[in-house]
């Protein structure tokens, strides 16, 4: 079983535990924001701040089997 915290509210359940499948969902998450990595934009601290917690995810201590996702800044 895979348990994604979204926070202390939200958790959401796969029935997987492949970390290939973690990363998929994290890379997802990471192309909607590539925007703001671009050169002609500003990337705020929120956002640069979140984009490193997603790619840190694979080095939370019980990774693939649990971790939690940052929530995206506004």
């Amino acid at each position: 079983m895979l348990v994604i915290s979204i926070d202390e509210n939200l958790v959401t359940t796969y029935k997987s535990n492949d970390a290939e499948f973690v990363r998929q969902h994290r890379n997802k998450l990471l192309a909607k924001t590539d925007w703001s990595a671009l050169s002609d934009v500003t990337m705020s601290d929120a956002m640069r701040t979140y984009r490193q917690a997603l790619r840190d995810i694979p080095q939370q201590p019980d990774f693939p089997n649990r971790f939690t996702i940052p929530v995206k800044p506004e």
